[in-house]
């Protein structure tokens, strides 16, 4: 029961920080700006993974 409780808090955390950030558009850039700093890696590093794949 405990995971539970601990996901419902967690769940309401997230919610408080979302409404938090969604009426600061500073925040909401900043956020924007990591998210999509973080999807540019991803992207790299499939590429290199596709790009190695199959090599020894």
């Amino acid at each position: 029961m405990s995971n539970y409780s601990n996901s419902e808090d967690e769940q309401k955390a997230v919610a408080k920080l979302a409404a938090k950030v969604m009426g600061d558009r500073q925040l909401m850039s900043m956020l924007s700006d990591k998210v999509y700093k973080l999807m540019l890696d991803d992207l790299r590093l499939q590429k290199e993974r596709h790009h190695n794949y199959g090599r020894s």
